[in-house]
């Protein structure tokens, strides 16, 4: 299966989201690339009541799936995920350092709806932590888990690569996909040949979305991850939203 290319809007201005969105779909309304509505994006839509996800929803005309990144951690579905997929979201995120029944919540949530929930290792806690919450995720039923390597962290000098290679070593024996997030760049997809297998999207932000040439960096992207492995249906829980 080859990944996906996940592309991250996380602006702190509504029009300037949605202006970068038309820009991308003029040359890449490709229906195999993922559009997230950031977290700044959906708090500052909520704080001027404008409808973020019915404008994105609207503009994924060919199939694409949507993502709302809200990064839940208490009651993730019934207080938000519920409310996202009934507006027309394929996919939410929630913490994976959230409790259990959080997490199984979330999990039964997104399974009632034919949906998708991906759980994000981003915390102040070390690799050898996230690798065993990765693995009690799975262990739960989790089929997305996020590498995520955040903006504070990326100032200071992190990338999700380390993480990457453990938790898919830890998970190689399960069907729960990882995606790895945080800085990364066209010439950084290489490195992640040797889990290609195991990897359901490649998320990028700012490579794209503060490129002069945005178009041109999703090509860039795509190029590199065409050499990765070529994608197969399969009965995975996205298949249907694939289909």
């Amino acid at each position: 299966m080859k990944p996906y290319l996940w592309i991250a809007y996380d602006y702190t201005s509504t029009s300037q989201s949605l202006a970068m969105l038309e820009t991308i779909l003029e040359k890449h309304p490709d229906p195999d690339i993922i559009h997230e509505i950031g977290r700044p994006t959906l708090l500052h839509a909520a704080l001027e009541g404008f409808p973020i996800v019915a404008e994105f929803r609207q503009r994924l005309n060919n199939r694409q799936m949507l993502v709302a990144d809200f990064k839940g951690f208490d009651v993730p579905y019934s207080a938000e995920g519920n409310d996202y997929y009934a507006a027309g979201v394929d996919l939410v995120t929630v913490m994976a350092a959230a409790p259990n029944e959080a997490i199984t919540e979330a999990i039964n949530g997104a399974n009632a709806h034919q949906k998708l929930v991906a759980f994000d290792l981003m915390t102040y806690q070390d690799e050898n932590w996230k690798v065993i919450r990765a693995q009690e995720l799975a262990s739960l039923g989790a089929s997305l888990i996020s590498c995520h390597t955040g903006w504070n962290e990326q100032a200071a000098g992190k990338n999700p690569f380390a993480l990457i290679e453990k938790a898919c070593q830890q998970l190689k024996h399960t069907s729960t996909k990882v995606i790895p997030m945080g800085g990364l760049k066209p010439s950084d997809i290489k490195n992640l040949k040797p889990y290609a297998e195991q990897i359901f999207a490649i998320a990028v932000g700012s490579a794209i979305t503060r490129s002069n040439d945005p178009n041109a960096a999703i090509a860039q992207f795509q190029l590199e991850i065409d050499r990765l492995k070529p994608r197969l249906l399969s009965n995975a829980p996205w298949a249907a939203i694939e289909r």
